[in-house]
Formats: structure tokens, C-alpha cells, sequence
């Protein structure tokens, strides 16, 4: 998705967008399809750098960077202990804000 039409969206729309892939990566990781699960997470990571490179967002910038460090270490050395519950309760959180 190019940056343009990500920018029209409201954080909302961009946080449920990128929550949707992280549920799917993580849902993948946890049937050890590890293919699928990397490219869900490759998906969300971009749209992770889209919502942290849209001006309006330029506060959260700290916050956002802090769940792509998260993600990134659960696919791959896990030194944080993550788990799928702990990981997808942040974005959860959203979901259930929203809906």
C-alpha cells in the first residue's frame, strides 16, 4: 500500500489493519507454518513503518516502535518470553475498543 492512501486513514483503521496481519502471523507461528507466518508479519512491519512515517502520528512514534521491537523479537530470538496471549493483548485492546 503506498503511503498516500495509508496517511488517509485515521489511526484507528491503521491500527486494526496492522493487528489483523500480527493476528494472522501470530496464529501461523502457533501452527509452526513459519512461510505464512513471515509473511504476515513482513506485511504488518510495513504498514507498522506507514503509520510511524504519517505525520499525524509523529506522538506515537514511541509507541509503535516499541510493539515493532516486540514483534520482531518473537519471530525470532524471543529474549522478552512473549507468547501469543502477550502479544496479541496489546493489539486485542484495540479490538475491543473499537468494536
Amino acid at each position: 500500500m503506498d503511503s498516500a492512501r495509508w496517511n488517509k486513514m485515521s489511526i484507528s483503521e491503521q491500527i486494526l489493519n496492522i493487528g489483523g496481519e500480527v493476528q494472522r502471523a501470530v496464529d501461523r507461528k502457533e501452527r509452526h507454518e513459519m512461510d505464512l507466518a513471515k509473511s504476515y508479519l513482513n506485511k504488518a512491519l510495513d504498514w507498522i513503518d506507514l503509520t510511524k512515517n504519517d505525520p499525524k502520528n509523529k506522538n506515537r512514534i514511541e509507541e509503535i516502535s516499541i510493539v515493532e521491537d516486540e514483534l520482531n523479537d518473537y519471530f525470532s530470538a524471543n529474549k522478552y518470553k512473549n507468547n501469543k496471549n502477550s502479544i496479541m493483548s496489546y493489539w486485542n485492546s484495540f479490538f475491543s475498543a473499537i468494536f
